[in-house]
């Protein structure tokens, strides 16, 4: 099963080719313009294709990522090369490239994990060296999107090198401009909790493996840059140096997953400007959230909102009527004053504040927003969860993903799993709704979300 499986995506890029043709392109990196909000598209429609008036309105988009999920063959047990995932999502970023050529389209891949729902993973079948093996030389593997996924190998070349062509074969059908690079710096087999320190304590692996696929998971990022020229990689939580160790200009854009309106984004979306990358933030569309990106925001900075995936009929929850209101340039970079307020002006009537004690902006001359719905009545703690807590996120350090609808599903998935320390459940994480958390897992605010532990941690 493993070489016919190798065999067929061996072919898959001549596939590809032969159903969506040919065109002279070259891969581009996005317009970004001030005149309204730059704004971002990325998800994925896990019921199929999307429909023509979903995809005139992704189109209005200056850069579009179709997610790992694209199609219904991405879930469970059907999820194997067979689905030709790649196939799926080059077919959705076509049919935007035909509405709008100038749309800057994006292909996802995790860096990471090996999805068996892609012709890549046949690749990995064909010759087991180029995934990751512990001391012992068992397969590593990792879970993620509701899977146990195998971990690519980037210590070895070969794995560096398949991984860098699937993307770089992928613009040269003139539909694809770069990639999405899932776990850029975070989700490593790594237990350091540090991005800048390779450890693979937990998984079992030897110093020199550990720090072979340390080393090879920048390099394989960096070099995709240079594989695609001008087109965009995507690099997800890579804002730069100190935070990372990809030099600046390296890799062209990063993406903040879980934007939320608090100093520490601001200066996220600073960082990765001073690092020459564009940066993709992703919220949740209230005006504190698009205040604080204002307020941070610098050349080739985009936000975004809406699901990952999910049976959408339409992609309402992407756009609202003030991304199409008029900006205006940026009277200059954002002042704070000596009570934490942020100030920043654009063009001729829009002025934005922040205030850092309160987390709450106000943007005036620009949009409208519907008033906050009410806070959501307390969580409860279960007795397997006694700290259960509202508006905050673990990041880092995932043991598991599942579509536990309700976050006490989720703390109950906790509780059976001994590997699980921490838990975080939030709908924007849809369909796999509830993330589980190792002992590094970082703990921070989230709006919206719900948090909690087994009672080890505080």
């Amino acid at each position: 099963l493993g070489r016919s499986m190798a065999m067929a995506g061996a072919s898959w890029m001549m596939v590809v080719v032969a159903l969506v043709g040919v065109v002279e392109a070259t891969p581009r990196g996005p317009r970004f313009s001030w005149d309204t909000l730059p704004v971002f598209f990325h998800s994925s429609n896990s019921s199929g294709p999307y429909n023509p008036e979903a995809v005139q309105m992704i189109a209005r988009f200056p850069m579009v990522t179709i997610e790992k999920f694209q199609g219904p063959c991405g879930y469970g047990p059907n999820a194997t090369p067979a689905c030709h995932q790649e196939d799926l999502i080059l077919a959705e970023l076509k049919k935007v490239k035909l509405v709008n050529p100038n749309v800057s389209t994006i292909f996802y891949y995790n860096s990471v994990l090996d999805f068996p729902q892609y012709q890549l993973h046949a690749r990995m079948l064909e010759d087991p060296s180029l995934v990751l093996h512990d001391s012992s030389g068992r397969i590593v593997t990792m879970e993620g999107g509701g899977h146990s996924c195998d971990v690519f190998d980037f210590g070895n070349t070969r794995t560096r090198q398949l991984f860098i062509e699937a993307c770089a074969n992928l613009t040269k059908t003139g539909y694809v401009d770069g990639c999405f690079v899932d776990r850029a710096v975070d989700g490593t087999p790594t237990d350091s909790g540090n991005d800048t320190i390779p450890s693979g304590r937990k998984y079992g692996l030897t110093n020199a493996t550990t720090e072979a696929y340390f080393q090879g998971h920048i390099k394989v990022l960096t070099d995709l840059q240079t594989a695609v020229g001008e087109g965009p990689v995507v690099a997800n939580h890579a804002y730069g140096p100190p935070h990372d160790l990809m030099v600046p200009g390296s890799v062209s854009f990063s993406m903040m997953e879980f934007f939320t309106p608090c100093e520490a984004s601001i200066q996220a979306l600073m960082l990765s400007a001073s690092n020459n990358r564009g940066i993709q933030a992703h919220g949740k569309g209230t005006e504190d959230d698009i205040a604080a990106f204002l307020v941070g925001a610098g050349y080739r900075a985009y936000y975004g909102m809406g699901g990952w995936s999910g049976p959408a009929k339409d992609v309402s929850d992407h756009w609202m009527p003030a991304f199409a209101e008029p900006l205006g340039e940026p009277h200059g970079l954002a002042t704070k004053s000596a009570d934490g307020v942020y100030t920043r002006k654009f063009g001729p009537n829009v002025t934005v504040t922040f205030d850092t004690h309160t987390n709450k902006g106000v943007i005036a001359g620009w949009g409208s927003f519907p008033p906050p719905a009410p806070p959501a009545p307390p969580a409860k703690p279960t007795a397997q969860c006694p700290h259960v807590k509202p508006d905050c996120a673990y990041k880092d350090g995932d043991v598991g993903t599942s579509k536990g609808p309700t976050w006490a599903d989720c703390c109950a998935q906790c509780a059976t799993n001994p590997e699980c320390v921490t838990w975080t459940w939030r709908t924007q994480n849809a369909p796999n709704y509830c993330h589980l958390h190792g002992p590094t897992a970082q703990f921070g605010p989230d709006a919206g979300a719900v948090c909690g532990d087994k009672g080890n941690s505080k």
